[in-house]
């Protein structure tokens, strides 16, 4: 009886001692699984917002720093003046430098409905406030300059663009680059810049 019984508790022992072995290796498998799945999660989440951000990274940094980053274009022998190439080539620079400005546009107006901050120090929230007209002036500056595009887009669908509004001569492609809402030649607008130095001196 003794046998039997010592028999019995033996059975059940190694039993449990099993079970407890694959209720182990099972949970093992399970933290395996999620720690692979939790790495490759953190590894995709590290990856993915570095590519965004340096897709996302143009910062408008004037239209010196922006007129500079153009890429020129290059002129075929024998080709039309404002051919559909030339035409496509100065209608993204245009789209591009809209876009800046706009975003730049967006940026301000979110930026003073955010600021509601009262400085108690009077220097500080004069610096502040000089800070804000300066910013406010570059923007309407911008806000002319956005009128000029629009307007030189225009002209572009209506066949007039790259030709002067003066004299009627090519402006020619380098001027475009160099200044993409140009109206006016080379010529007419040095006479214009010695006439209105003529008057106001």
């Amino acid at each position: 009886m003794v046998v039997k019984k010592k028999k019995q508790v033996k059975s059940k022992i190694n039993k449990s001692s099993s079970k407890s072995k694959k209720l182990l290796k099972s949970k093992k498998r399970e933290v395996k699984k999620a720690t692979s799945s939790i790495k490759k999660k953190t590894s995709l989440k590290s990856k993915k917002p570095t590519k965004t951000k340096k897709r996302n990274q143009k910062i408008y940094r004037g239209e010196e720093h922006f007129l500079a980053s153009i890429e020129p274009y290059k002129i075929k022998k024998n080709e039309k003046y404002m051919n559909a190439r030339q035409k496509k080539h100065f209608f993204n620079i245009l789209n591009s430098w809209k876009n800046q400005l706009m975003l730049e546009q967006g940026k301000t107006a979110s930026h003073l409905q955010q600021s509601t901050s009262n400085f108690p120090d009077e220097a500080d929230r004069a610096s502040h406030e000089e800070e804000f007209t300066i910013e406010l002036r570059t923007r309407e500056r911008e806000r002319r300059l956005l009128n000029k595009i629009d307007s030189s887009v225009e002209a572009m669908k209506e066949k007039f663009y790259g030709y002067c509004n003066l004299c009627g001569i090519e402006i020619g492609v380098r001027r475009l680059e160099a200044r993409p809402t140009a109206t006016r030649c080379i010529d007419c607008k040095t006479l214009e810049e010695i006439h209105e130095r003529q008057r106001y001196g």
